[in-house]
């Protein structure tokens, strides 16, 4: 009975020391190193928190939500870049970057994250995106933010290895909600193995 009882005293200890009520589940402590080696690494910070993709431990349907995912290349003639991330550990977070390149291949260089407009449907469409269902830098955001004409950052492209199939770069952008809530995207780096469309 003796032994019960210091298991559950010790489990206790490392439940109450091991959680703290302000901990934002949803991160990891630092961001990734910025890397062009194909290392599938993806990191930002979310109003000043460091966010990484990562997949809770009760994920039930992964295979529709992958945490991290490059596809680049040509469908219906004109060169995409769609990058998306995802973290459901405490709550959601979501970020997607989509760049559109016409009838000409990505190359390293710079990128505006604002907003596209296609010839195929004169719609426009949010070159960098964000969801979010968790608590941020302690405090509780439910929305979903789009970059625009107005608002968005920059994606540079630092090395495209066509061989290995990866994208390695940084981006930065702002974003806001339909209630005019800003949300801020900084030091971003991601170094992605990609799939072609």
């Amino acid at each position: 009975m003796k032994k019960i009882y210091l298991f559950l005293i010790a489990s206790l200890f490392f439940v109450f020391t091991g959680c703290d009520a302000d901990d934002d589940d949803v991160v990891d402590e630092e961001l990734p190193a910025s890397t062009i080696a194909g290392f599938n690494t993806f990191g930002c910070l979310i109003n000043e928190q460091v966010y990484v993709p990562e997949k809770g431990s009760f994920c039930l349907d992964c295979a529709d939500a992958p945490k991290l995912q490059l596809t680049y290349g040509e469908v219906f003639g004109e060169y995409r870049f769609s990058l998306g991330t995802f973290n459901d550990k405490d709550g959601d977070v979501s970020i997607a970057l989509e760049l559109f390149n016409g009838a000409e291949p990505l190359t390293e260089g710079l990128y505006s994250l604002s907003q596209t407009t296609l010839e195929t449907n004169d719609m426009p469409i949010a070159n960098a995106t964000c969801r979010i269902n968790s608590k941020i830098s302690g405090e509780k955001i439910e929305s979903e933010f789009y970059s625009n004409e107005s608002i968005g950052g920059v994606l540079e492209i630092i090395k495209i290895d066509e061989e290995k199939k990866f994208i390695s770069g940084t981006f930065y952008f702002s974003a806001v909600d339909d209630n005019g809530q800003f949300v801020n995207i900084t030091d971003g780096r991601f170094d992605v193995t990609y799939k072609s469309f």
